[in-house]
């Protein structure tokens, strides 16, 4: 058996990216016109550490996936999230 990378495509990157999006426009009641993959979290759509926290663990359980703490910590951005979500998501 050979270990096989399998690469995403662009429009699947684009609909999660998408999705993520939505996600984040709904819980925040923010117009998805206002929110783009390099948004950041906290500095640019105002979440503190505990709304982020909730954030993510919001996304996690949408995708059905499991951030480690230090992926968790290294979350900045929405397109950070949308990669890490691609990488675990079922």
């Amino acid at each position: 058996m050979t270990n096989q990378i399998i690469l995403e495509s662009p429009s699947t990157i684009h609909t999660m990216q998408n999705r993520v999006i939505d996600l984040i426009s709904w819980r925040l009641n923010m117009p998805v016109d206002n929110i783009h993959p390099y948004s950041r979290l906290q500095e640019d759509l105002y979440l503190d550490a505990i709304d982020l926290m909730l954030l993510i663990a919001e996304l996690e359980s949408r995708f059905n996936a499991y951030l480690s703490a230090e992926e968790y910590d290294a979350i900045e951005t929405v397109e950070d999230a949308t990669n890490y979500l691609m990488k675990y998501a079922a």
